[in-house]
């Protein structure tokens, strides 16, 4: 049995060069919107394409560990696996590969999302639905 978090979304990506920073390596900030698009592409896939006054997840807090510079050009690829799932918030990870060689990791990070009411902007209930994608 695997102890590996449950794999919920892939997203490919190219990686832009307007996000290379001095070194050229890709600048430590856009990993995070890399991190930040894959989970957009994961609620779209899911229906939830935050649709203004719809209730839905917002980013409570995210960190990330660096353990590779990730150098232009190359295709990468944004795995996320869903983790830890609270009354009104979810945990999920975050990993980004080279999509050519898969072994080569060049981030890892972690998100907790909080499910927001639209309506008065605070934490509310998962939905059944969501939470049955995120237990699996």
């Amino acid at each position: 049995m695997s102890s590996e978090p449950r794999l919920i979304h892939v997203e490919n990506m190219r990686l832009r060069w307007g996000e290379m920073d001095l070194m050229h390596h890709l600048n430590n900030v856009a990993y995070f919107r890399y991190f930040e698009e894959a989970r957009i592409g994961w609620f779209r896939s899911l229906g939830r394409d935050g649709t203004a006054g719809r209730d839905g997840p917002v980013l409570g807090s995210i960190t990330c560990r660096f353990e590779r510079p990730a150098l232009y050009p190359a295709d990468v690829v944004i795995e996320l696996r869903a983790g830890r799932v609270g009354n009104a918030s979810f945990a999920v990870s975050h990993v980004m590969r080279d999509a050519a060689d898969p072994e080569v990791v060049y981030a890892r990070g972690e998100a907790t999302m909080v499910w927001t009411d639209a309506v008065t902007g605070r934490s509310a209930p998962l939905p059944p639905d969501f939470r049955k994608v995120l237990e699996g």
